[in-house]
């Protein structure tokens, strides 16, 4: 069963679709199919326990490491713990190959000692070496052929000497607890990342293949005490930031390798794996850090209370497993929602912190692009038509979305699926709400272009005040051709453009517009900008012209009824269709030739589709502002005192529009967030 109604909203008609009001999704044949969505949202991360960012921010109003930590995991307490366990730290899973050098930090270089077999940690063992590798030497593991390849090779003369063959190594080093001496780093290669060591051992265990067609693989695993050696090679949060934020994140990571340190996973070798999977350790880098490294050693070492013990986050006397993340949208998560399993200490407590663009400038907010195609993939549908958030989390994040097929059928996600699946930063999904003020035409078309096409390597400059149909015609080819559209006058390519050109590099344009509209050639090569100049003496002749640049039905505009083309601009450049103007309906030879060789039909402004798949609403007061924003493809509302009402009704019957945007100084914002 399908129903449709239209909908009047001041020049332009919207096709509304109510499927929200039925049982079962309708068809939508005849829609629109997305080419793209877009998502807004805030916070990094799945959101559960610590917030990094509200760390940060914490620290910075002046809290405590402890109050910081005890706010994140409420009913929980910092105590001293021992922490002296020894942590196996998968730091190369499962890779084809991997090489080592050695060299000293202080005093007389010493070799590393190479043993077959899985050596106890910090045992000493009187068995002899199978091989002794010098500073300046290598050390190469290569699963090949089924087999590991363990050999040592000379840079000057070129020398390689392959080691007997063995599937369990161990690396050893001079500074060591196994191996006293002069304080030596190891440096690991695997294919073009370095990463440093000091602290342990390395063991290398081969794994063979699983199939004779392929060659096997390494796990590759650094044992050390948690207890500082473990604890300054965490590489999560800067070392600029203030002392306690770093206290915070080290009583964490304390923490959270505390609660994993006697579980065993065959699958790494390991305990921990040194990725953000569990937490990112990136040895003797961290420390090292030529200007900060120190601040996190201090902080490392202002929560040790003691050779061997340190503060941890306990619940009920037991060290807890205290999960964190980058940041939130604006309050943490209630683990239960996301994973499934509750639990008392990992609830939703505020975190505005996060949602500061002035504490978390990158992932305050956040827009994201996702194609058709990586959207019905992650749906398991032929296709996304249109999706709906049916239930969010208590801290706002998307507990529930559905998608919907062009075929009628739909697929849901979990909100941490969704968010895994498509990478998006986190699940907080949301519409923005924001302002744009601009002084002029110029400043206008930049802000809407910011919006769109931001790789484009070249843009479409059109005159909008003194030759709005040339660009009307100006932005359809935009559209058409991914391309922003910049506004220019008849002398100048104006501050704003040229401004913006310089920003994105852009050194080749496309103008479009009457002859006289547009600037001169010599103002272009002033401006050293190379030009496809496409113009006419009046629109029809120009759009014909223009026509004949791209591929596609075109849809015929009346001059007659310019105004009205004006104001329903942003649902004609959303047809996706090249623009022609005509005279009362006329068909001009020129234009008749050219649907005749493409074997298209006359389509007329009445008959294009309504607007397919918004992905904002624009409100303004000027109708030469709306006329620029209709390059967002998305309903453009002029304010008449019911414009509140018009975009709540746009949002039932298009859930997934991200953003509000307000054109305009003095329109009051409020009323439009409480629709966020």
């Amino acid at each position: 069963m399908k129903m449709s109604k239209r909908v009047s909203f001041r020049g332009f008609s919207l096709f509304v679709l109510l499927s929200a009001l039925l049982a079962s999704p309708i068809s939508a044949s005849g829609a629109q199919l997305p080419a793209k969505f877009e998502f807004r949202g805030a916070g990094y991360g799945h959101g559960i326990g610590m917030s990094q960012f509200g760390a940060y921010g914490q620290a910075l109003e002046g809290r405590s490491a402890t109050e910081i930590v005890s706010y994140y995991y409420p009913g929980t307490s910092v105590e001293p713990v021992d922490d002296s366990a020894l942590i196996r730290v998968n730091i190369a899973n499962k890779v084809p190959a991997v090489n080592f050098r050695v060299s000293a930090i202080t005093g007389v270089s010493a070799p590393m000692l190479i043993y077959a077999g899985d050596l106890p940690p910090e045992a000493q063992v009187t068995d002899q070496p199978i091989a002794q590798v010098n500073p300046g030497q290598q050390l190469n593991f290569s699963a090949l052929s089924g087999t590991l390849i363990t050999s040592v090779i000379d840079a000057l003369p070129f020398q390689s000497s392959v080691l007997p063959t063995h599937s369990t190594w161990t690396i050893r080093w001079s500074g060591t607890t196994a191996y006293p001496g002069d304080t030596h780093i190891v440096t690991m290669r695997q294919g073009s990342v370095l990463r440093r060591y000091k602290y342990g051992q390395i063991q290398i265990k081969f794994l063979p293949p699983v199939s004779p067609a392929l060659q096997g693989s390494l796990l590759v695993t650094n044992t050390l005490r948690v207890h500082t050696e473990y604890l300054r090679g965490i590489g999560e949060v800067p070392s600029s930031w203030p002392a306690a934020a770093l206290q915070a994140q080290v009583i964490a990571a304390r923490s959270f390798a505390l609660s994993k340190a006697k579980i065993y996973r065959k699958s790494c070798d390991c305990n921990l794996l040194s990725t953000v999977q569990d937490q990112n350790f990136v040895g003797y880098s961290k420390e090292s850090e030529p200007v900060h490294g120190q601040k996190w050693i201090d902080a490392v070492a202002a929560t040790e209370i003691d050779s061997t013990n340190g503060l941890a986050v306990v619940y009920e006397g037991k060290v807890v497993t205290t999960f964190y993340a980058s940041s939130t949208g604006g309050m943490t998560e209630d683990v239960g929602e996301v994973w499934g399993k509750p639990v008392p200490y990992l609830i939703p407590v505020a975190d505005p912190w996060s949602v500061d663009p002035l504490i978390n400038p990158t992932f305050s907010s956040w827009t994201r692009q996702v194609s058709q195609e990586n959207m019905a993939k992650a749906f398991g549908l032929s296709d996304v038509i249109r999706y709906e958030i049916v239930a969010r989390t208590k801290a706002g994040g998307v507990r529930v979305i559905v998608a919907y097929s062009s075929e009628g059928k739909s697929a849901e996600l979990t909100g941490e699926k969704f968010r895994s699946l498509l990478k998006l930063p986190s699940n907080w999904i949301s519409r923005s709400i924001n302002r744009i003020s601009a002084e002029d035409r110029g400043e206008l078309a930049v802000a809407v272009s910011r919006h769109l096409w931001p790789s484009a390597r070249s843009a479409v400059l059109v005159n909008f005040e003194q030759d709005p149909a040339g660009a009307l015609v100006g932005m359809a080819y935009a559209n058409i051709n991914q391309l922003p559209v910049l506004h220019v006058t008849n002398r100048e390519l104006g501050k704003a453009s040229t401004k913006e050109l310089q920003r994105r590099k852009i050194t080749s344009v496309v103008l479009i517009g009457r002859i006289g509209a547009l600037p001169s050639k010599s103002v272009l090569k002033r401006a050293k900008f190379r030009e496809l100049r496409l113009d006419a003496r009046d629109e029809i002749e120009l759009s014909e012209r223009v026509l004949m640049e791209l591929n596609g039905e075109p849809v015929i505009l009346l001059m007659g009824e310019r105004e009205k083309m004006y104001e329903d601009a942003a649902r004609i450049i959303a047809s996706n269709r090249p623009v022609v103007w005509s005279k009362s309906g006329e068909i001009t030879t020129t234009l008749d030739e050219i649907l005749l060789y493409r074997g298209a039909e006359r389509v007329f402004y009445e008959d294009i589709d309504d607007f397919g798949f918004p992905t904002r609403i624009a409100i303004t007061r000027s109708a030469a502002a709306a006329f620029v924003a209709s390059s967002w493809q998305s309903p453009v509302l002029r304010v008449d005192g019911t414009e509140l009402a018009r975009t709540v009704e746009l949002l039932e019957t298009f859930p997934n529009i991200a953003a509000i945007t307000i054109i305009d100084r003095e329109l009051p914002v409020q009323p439009f967030q409480e629709l966020s």
